[in-house]
């Protein structure tokens, strides 16, 4: 593979996803490191397709009948690993909800050239601010936010113009086999899953800058 031509890596990720937003940061790292052009083509995955806009926090955290010890354990662990990616965090503030209509925006986003841009604000609106990422007047201020048009972006969210796209990058991820997110394919052939640490990365942009 010639030096210059850029190594593609397809990310399939989920805005409510603690690990897309820990690996985004690793993703980013490497690619700082890395000796050569990437391209990071986004697409989405839907988690939790079946969940309902409005979610009762306290009866969501319940219903995974965990033990509290246990739970606060997770958390602290999490809170470790994001502070170590210079990321901003607090569990105590989240806010689950169905994702689609934030996934739609990033689709819309996309097309401006600002998909990464408003991914990483939407991971930090949910997992440090406590912004309600379900509610379209809420997207629409974080669109607003990274300079996104909000009449453009209104009529976006209104007509579901790419909400079959949406469902659309989760079927395929499926086929490729992914179970959950992130996932990532590079060059076409390489596949990695989960949140890979940057060593990984590199290793797999080495591999196919070599192949």
């Amino acid at each position: 593979m010639n030096a210059t031509t850029p190594i593609r890596v397809d990310v399939w990720a989920d805005v409510q996803c603690i690990w897309c937003y820990i690996s985004s940061a690793r993703l980013r790292t490497a690619i700082g490191r890395h000796l050569g052009p990437v391209e990071i083509v986004h697409h989405s995955f839907q988690l939790s397709p079946d969940a309902p806009v409005d979610i009762d926090r306290d009866a969501h955290i319940r219903s995974h009948n965990m033990d509290p010890a246990r739970m606060q354990q997770i958390k602290t662990q999490l809170a470790q690993l994001i502070a170590e990616e210079g990321l901003p965090y607090d569990p105590d503030r989240t806010q689950p909800t169905n994702s689609h209509q934030a996934l739609e925006l990033l689709h819309h986003a996309g097309t401006l050239g600002k998909r990464a841009e408003l991914m990483q604000r939407l991971f930090e609106a949910y997992f440090a601010e406590g912004r309600h990422i379900g509610h379209a007047d809420e997207l629409l201020k974080l669109a607003e936010e990274i300079g996104l048009d909000r009449v453009m972006a209104a009529a976006v969210l209104a007509d579901r113009r790419y909400a079959a796209a949406v469902d659309s990058d989760s079927n395929h991820a499926r086929q490729l086999g992914a179970r959950g997110v992130p996932f990532y394919v590079i060059n076409n052939r390489i596949g990695l899953s989960g949140a890979q640490p940057v060593e990984q990365f590199l290793a797999a942009f080495d591999q196919a800058r070599r192949a």
